[in-house]
């Protein structure tokens, strides 16, 4: 069968710990590592799973050259696809309405801006 490539924007292939809030109000905390990022999407594995179209908001801290300061990257979005790995391992892939990056300044880093309606 003839595979059809549906996604809209090229994928990096990306392996970085990602901290992930699943929910909105109640929401719970779940640690992961990206497989690849896009402009508007994150695959991940991660440690729970977590339903589709469960709202997610994905923190990355990458690592950067020592004179730069830390930066965090900050994914907002839905669950498109969740799926078992094995045991205890779950694969999520997040369509992000909204990233924004952040830098940390004194170990701390600043509150991500609230969302605008829209």
């Amino acid at each position: 069968m003839l595979h059809i490539e549906r996604r809209k924007e090229r994928r990096f292939p990306l392996r970085h710990s990602a901290e992930i809030k699943a929910g909105l109000e109640n929401f719970r905390e779940v640690s992961g590592v990206t497989e690849n990022v896009s402009g508007h999407g994150v695959m991940l594995q991660v440690d729970s799973s977590i339903p589709v179209g469960t709202p997610v908001e994905i923190v990355l801290t990458p690592r950067l050259a020592t004179e730069g300061k830390p930066t965090r990257l900050v994914y907002k979005g839905k669950v498109l696809r969740a799926g078992n790995l094995s045991a205890g391992k779950f694969t999520i892939a997040a369509e992000c309405e909204r990233c924004v990056s952040i830098r940390v300044e004194n170990g701390q880093p600043p509150q991500p801006p609230p969302d605008r309606p829209g």
